[in-house]
This record gives C-alpha cells, sequence and structure tokens, in this order.
C-alpha cells in the first residue's frame, strides 16, 4: 500500500480510500463501471493525493476502469469551481450519469489558447459548433464540460466553459479506451463560466500529477508480472531469476519504480499543499514526466522478459504495453511538459 511504504505524504483518510481503491474490481461498460465506482464511495470528493492513490490501484488493475474515475473527475471539477451546477455533480458522484470533459480539437491539443470551437448567444442560452476530438468517455457521455470561444465584443475573444446535455459522438478507436468525436453544429449549451481557460488549466493542474500514479500502477503490475516469471520460468537449467542480466534488469524497473513514485507523488502534495492561488505546474510536469517515461521503460523491460509470451494478444503484459502509451500524451504530451520545465530555468523559453 502507497500510504505504508510512504507515509510522509498521507493521512488516515488516504489510508481508508486506498483500502477500498485496493479492493475494488469492476467490469462492464462505462456506466457500470461508474456506477460501481460510486457505490464504493470513490466518487466522493477527495484532494489530489486521493486521486493518486486511487488511480494507481484502479490501473493496477483495470486501466479503462481508471479511465472512468479520473473522467468524472475532469468532467466535474470545473462545474464545482464554478458553482451552481450541484445536480450535475450530485448524478455524477452518485454514478447516475457520465460527464466528459471537452477540450482537445483537432488544432488544439497541448495548445489550449488555439481552440476554434465558436459559442453564440441564443435565448437564454448559447449554441456552440465545432469539433473536439479525443474525448474520452466520449462515446458514453450523458454530459460533457465543453469548452469554447465566446464573441463578448471585447477586443478579444473569450475562452468560456459550457455544459452540453446528451452529447451526440462518434467513437475513435483507441486501445484500451473509450474515445470518441463530438461534432458541435449549432448544439445548445449552458454556460459555466467566463473564466474558462482558467477552468481548464485548474482542472488539468489538479490531475495531471495523478497521471503519474496511474502510470505506476500499471508499472507496479508489469514488474509483478515479471518477478513471478523469471522466479517460475526455467531455462538452460536454471530459472530465469538465476542470470546476472535479467538481475540487472529488474533492479533497474525496481529503481525507475521508486524514482516514478516519489517524484509524481512529491508533484500531488505539492498540489495540495500550494498556497491560495499559487501554481505548481512545474512540479506537476516533472512529476507526470518522470513516472510515464519511467513506467513506459518498465513495461517495455516486462515485454522483453517475458520473451515471446509477452507479446501473445491475452498477456498481461502485452495489454500494459498497449494501455500505457497514451499517458504519455494526454494531460500535456512529454515534449511540451518538457518546455514547461525548460521555462523554468531558460530565459526565452
Amino acid at each position: 500500500m502507497l500510504t505504508d511504504r510512504y507515509p510522509y505524504f498521507f493521512g488516515p483518510a488516504h489510508a481508508a480510500r486506498e483500502a477500498t481503491a485496493a479492493a475494488f474490481r469492476a467490469t462492464g461498460t462505462i456506466h457500470e463501471r461508474v456506477a460501481g465506482l460510486a457505490g464504493a464511495g470513490l466518487l466522493e470528493p477527495t484532494d489530489v493525493r486521493g486521486l493518486a492513490v486511487t488511480r494507481w490501484h484502479l490501473a493496477h488493475a483495470d486501466a479503462l476502469t481508471d479511465l472512468a474515475f479520473i473522467v468524472q473527475e475532469l468532467g466535474t471539477f470545473p462545474l464545482v469551481t464554478a458553482g451552481g451546477f450541484a445536480d450535475v455533480v450530485t448524478d455524477a458522484r452518485a454514478g447516475r450519469s457520465v460527464v466528459a470533459f471537452g477540450l482537445t480539437e483537432p488544432d488544439a491539443g497541448s495548445d489550449v489558447r488555439a481552440l476554434a470551437t465558436q459559442a453564440v448567444r441564443h435565448g437564454d442560452g448559447y449554441r456552440l459548433t465545432g469539433v473536439k476530438h479525443f474525448i474520452s468517455n466520449a462515446p458514453d457521455a450523458d454530459r460533457a464540460t465543453v469548452f469554447a470561444r465566446l464573441d463578448t465584443g471585447s477586443p478579444q475573444e473569450t475562452i468560456a466553459c459550457f455544459l452540453v446535455e446528451g452529447p451526440a459522438a462518434t467513437p475513435q478507436r483507441v486501445a484500451g479506451h473509450s474515445i470518441g468525436r463530438f461534432d458541435f453544429l449549432d448544439t445548445p449549451a449552458r454556460l459555466v463560466s467566463l473564466k474558462g481557460l482558467g477552468l481548464a488549466f485548474a482542472t488539468l493542474e489538479r490531475c495531471r500529477p495523478t497521471v503519474g500514479l496511474a502510470a505506476m500502477g500499471m508499472a507496479q503490475r508489469a514488474f509483478d508480472e515479471t518477478v513471478r516469471h523469471v522466479n517460475t520460468r526455467r531455462q538452460f537449467g536454471a530459472p530465469l531469476a538465476a542470470m546476472p542480466v535479467v538481475q540487472s534488469r529488474v533492479a533497474d524497473m525496481a529503481l525507475e519504480l521508486e524514482a516514478g513514485t516519489l517524484t509524481a507523488l512529491h508533484a500531488c502534495w505539492r498540489r495540495d499543499t500550494a498556497g491560495l492561488g499559487e501554481r505548481t505546474g512545474y512540479e506537476s510536469a516533472i512529476g507526470k514526466v518522470t513516472a510515464t517515461e519511467a513506467a513506459q521503460r518498465i513495461i517495455d523491460t516486462a515485454v522483453q522478459l517475458h520473451g515471446g509470451l509477452g507479446v501473445e494478444e491475452d498477456s498481461v503484459v502485452q495489454k500494459l504495453y498497449r494501455d500505457i502509451r497514451p499517458l504519455r500524451i494526454y494531460e500535456g504530451a512529454t515534449d511540451v511538459l518538457k518546455t514547461v520545465i525548460a521555462g523554468r530555468w531558460l530565459e526565452g523559453s
């Protein structure tokens, strides 16, 4: 348990939540998984470290359940922060609805300020026109928190946040994920906040360091599978674990696990203990990049040490290899986050 191994990051409430997450298992559709998470109390409000320990265990068991969990947080956090949408938040936390987070566009991935989706006033509400793609849980979404440009008559357009009911989605095929595309054409929407850009950044800053813990959960699963395999698989009259080269590989995996977990946990702790208005984007970037890149290497080594068994379609490590790859892209791609890290130290960056 993370709260036992690293007690200086956590309190009693985190330990209780981790015990629940460790015991949780779910299958079925995204709606069924969300309902199960709600029934276990895992969709109740918590801090970033609470999200992190939950994600570690969910991702260790099943990447799709982890996705169902964190997208509920992404979709509802802007509503909680803005206020006035208690009914929607209550439904989401009770597992009665799936709420997606509609930010990414074909020409606006990491560059959030390049959003092209437009919002226009229509009677007492608004209408949206534009495209959102690679949206997690979009095919299953009952509602979506969507960010779009709104012409307020000022010299610069405002990026505002809206709530769309029953958005129609087109599925996009991404391994191990429920991903889709929203095509908005004069689609009715409710205004959440005119400070949409700030809401989007605040949501990502809260959730981004937890991606690192999801990655470490997957990496730990790969490590567990590998230790079991090399201790039982025999080659040349001895277990694979007796070979010095295998021992070196396993040691490298353990080193990366510790470094990635500690760095990501530190980022979560910094977000939770930050002062009012304090930004923690630097620590968040370091935590996510360190953990997700380490997890990719750990899982790649796991596949290698499993040999042919590692690339069988039913192999756990083969599935983890597919599941880990998107984490190095979403909520801040590694190469983009490196510019955030460099910007802390280099003039003009």
